[in-house]
């Protein structure tokens, strides 16, 4: 019974353990390149605290700040408004990457074609 009690307790204590590592590792500045030529800089300064997510996107239009940011793991949604349009965001942290997609809102800006996403480059 002890044992079974100790393990149990060690499992907990690792996944609670690889949760906050994963949500730090988001912390910071991300940058992506959009457009033809790649030629538009983006970049995300995220900043997390527990399972919110927080911060802002410096576009070339201005700066949007973050809202109704979450982190699950290693798994991000978040929100920023522009021109008074609401654009989604999901993404996933794979190492020093992060995997976006983006859901532009209809008859507002436009962003990557539908079913791409951005990824999202750790500014070192």
């Amino acid at each position: 019974m002890k044992r079974i009690l100790f393990s149990s307790v060690m499992v907990f204590i690792f996944l609670l353990g690889f949760s906050a590592t994963a949500s730090e590792g988001i912390t910071g500045k991300w940058q992506a390149s959009m457009g033809p030529d790649g030629d538009m800089v983006i970049t995300f300064d995220f900043k997390v605290n527990g399972d919110q997510l927080t911060g802002t996107v410096a576009t070339p239009m201005g700066d949007q700040e973050i809202s109704n940011g979450k982190v699950d793991g290693n798994s991000i949604s978040f929100e920023t408004k522009m021109m008074d349009f609401t654009i989604k965001h999901t993404g996933k942290l794979d190492g020093e990457v992060i995997k976006l997609k983006v859901e532009m809102p209809e008859g507002g800006p436009q962003g990557p074609p539908p079913g791409d996403g951005i990824t999202l480059k750790r500014v070192k």
